[in-house]
């Protein structure tokens, strides 16, 4: 049986959704839509929180399923990423302010004209991590979560595991690295992580790690993760202040 589409797709790129401490994430905002013009009305909404970029065709087919059998769509970078605003806290797995970034989020999205209220959030990996972080805050609004291929505790079983960090780990700090606000404007800097990309090989067999000693150095918060997955065996306190070990079902 053929699908019937309802409606068309209505975009709003990059409408800057504020957070409680004032900090304003870029969120792409899919809406029903018929011969180009809104349909006005309530409609619950799926949200899906990435660090990868929001326009990245992977997020953009989400809006392209939901928006035309009846749901908003909202497709945010999270603090710190590519056109959201940040406060140089972006700590990977373990960036203190994600659950609460998610809370708002979600909360924003019921107050506004077009919302019923419900809002259920999708996305793998990553995108997963910020599903599970947001709702072990609880935000009243939040209907539904559906992450997919995501640790419940990316400290214990991703980051490190059986007592070692996951050399997986070690290259994503660098795909991270390439895209982050810290070296936005410095093409040398980016081409050096690149660079390091190209070695991994060479890189893992210059053990032990230190600082300084990768192009993690650019990205200071990523340089710190590094570390911290290699060094520590335990769930460790952020130097953001964040203790996840005082509540380790609440660790990333």
């Amino acid at each position: 049986r053929s699908r019937v589409t309802r409606f068309g797709v209505a975009l709003a790129k990059d409408v800057m959704v504020p957070m409680r401490d004032g900090i304003r994430l870029a969120t792409d905002l899919y809406r029903p839509a018929r011969d180009g013009e809104l349909v006005e009305g309530r409609y619950p909404t799926i949200l899906c929180r990435t660090p990868y970029d929001k326009t990245d065709k992977r997020y953009s087919e989400i809006a392209d399923f939901f928006v035309p059998h009846g749901y908003s769509v909202c497709l945010q970078d999270c603090r710190d990423r590519y056109r959201s605003e940040g406060t140089r806290e972006y700590f990977h797995a373990a960036t203190p302010h994600e659950g609460e970034d998610g809370y708002d989020t979600v909360e924003w999205i019921a107050e506004q004209r077009w919302s019923n209220g419900r809002v259920g959030t999708v996305g793998s990996s990553f995108a997963g991590i910020t599903q599970v972080r947001m709702a072990l805050e609880r935000p009243p609004h939040l209907t539904a979560i559906w992450p997919d291929v995501v640790p419940t505790n990316s400290f214990q079983h991703q980051s490190r595991e059986g007592g070692a960090m996951q050399l997986h780990m070690f290259w994503a700090l660098f795909i991270h690295a390439q895209d982050a606000q810290d070296i936005a404007d410095d093409p040398e800097k980016q081409a050096e992580v690149w660079a390091d990309l190209t070695r991994l090989r060479e890189l893992f067999w210059e053990t032990p790690w230190k600082a300084g000693q990768t192009s993690l150095r650019h990205v200071p918060t990523l340089e710190k993760c590094l570390l911290d997955y290699y060094t520590r065996g335990t769930l460790y306190a952020l130097q953001a202040g964040e203790l996840f070990a005082a509540d380790p079902g609440r660790g990333e």
